[in-house]
């Protein structure tokens, strides 16, 4: 009888031949779905948890490999599309921002990772922060920096083998969103050391093949210790700023409250980093903040709004239906 392993399924529907054993780990303990099959068909929809330690860190595989996402359209052939090389694309922001790639010590950063793919409702991801020791080994835990879920609908964290690296990733149907999902969580840095980011995406086409030539996108950011001068956030001062309606269709809003005079840009990029235009650059009393600004011209999707006020920088995304 054969067993068939579905490694980081994100929201696939498999054809099966009658279900025999199912249980929550595979061979190497990383909390996946195995599955026995005979002759009798049957539709058997799959949308696990994220595969743990599949972020293309040293010693792991992206998602792209066979029996994944990947493979080439079901076919047993090894590899899958190269990754990185579809129509969307992965992006992290923090806030503070990494300013200048550094990191403070003992700071804690709200992560955004972003998968976006048009015409894709089904997504997942995969996060670790890794030491700079190369090791290779995944169920050797040298992963850096402590992990928070701030938002457990969406994401969950664990080690593979129960004592591997710490990694964060989808929950079951945590990236069932058209045309990108954003997972959230926060991430507290490191005392001291090279920290090494791996993240990795996954945009499902829902085909029902187990080699489903799925998308993927990897990306790697190292990161150095800074100094208190490289965090990048708002002060107490203007701590609570709001942006809405998010997401937005004909205009947005932003208010916030600052108790001294300051400068005020407010600048609005693609997910890529390019800049797309400058919505107000001007000078503005102390007290409450309030404007409005027109989406007009704008495709829909995700957007990075960076608001800079007294030479303090803090990067908010808006959704533009």
């Amino acid at each position: 009888m054969k067993t068939k392993t579905l490694l980081f399924s994100s929201l696939l529907a498999i054809p099966v031949v009658a279900l025999l054993t199912s249980s929550t780990t595979d061979a190497s303990g990383v909390g996946n779905k195995e599955i026995a099959v005979s002759k009798t068909t049957l539709n058997l929809v799959v949308d696990t948890n994220g595969k743990l330690s599949n972020t293309g860190a040293p010693g792991e595989f992206t998602c792209s490999q066979a029996t994944c996402h990947g493979a080439g359209n079901g076919t047993s052939s090894t590899g899958g599309l190269p990754d990185n090389g579809g129509s969307g694309s992965i992006v992290l922001a923090a806030v503070p921002a990494f300013t200048g790639n550094h990191y403070v010590a003992g700071t804690t950063y709200s992560i955004s990772i972003t998968v976006s793919q048009h015409g894709i409702n089904h997504f997942g991801f995969s996060f670790e922060a890794l030491d700079n020791s190369g090791n290779t080994n995944p169920s050797v835990n040298n992963a850096v920096g402590t992990v928070t879920i701030t938002d457990p609908i969406h994401t969950r964290k664990g080690q593979p083998f129960g004592t591997g690296r710490m990694c964060v990733t989808h929950q079951n149907n945590g990236g069932a969103s058209s045309n990108a999902a954003v997972f959230n969580f926060n991430w507290t840095a490191p005392a001291t050391g090279t920290v090494n980011l791996y993240y990795d995406g996954i945009a499902a086409n829902g085909d029902k093949l187990p080699d489903a030539a799925d998308n993927v996108y990897a990306q790697t950011l190292q990161l150095s210790p800074g100094s208190t001068t490289d965090i990048v956030g708002l002060n107490s001062h203007n701590s609570s700023i709001e942006v809405f309606p998010n997401p937005s269709t004909d205009m947005f809003t932003v208010r916030f409250t600052t108790e001294a005079a300051s400068n005020v840009e407010m600048q609005l990029y693609s997910l890529d980093g390019k800049s797309i235009k400058t919505l107000t650059n001007k000078k503005v009393n102390a007290g409450v903040f309030k404007e409005s600004f027109s989406t007009e011209g704008l495709v829909r999707g995700f957007y990075l709004l960076r608001i800079n006020t007294g030479g303090i920088t803090q990067t908010h995304q808006v959704f533009v239906n």
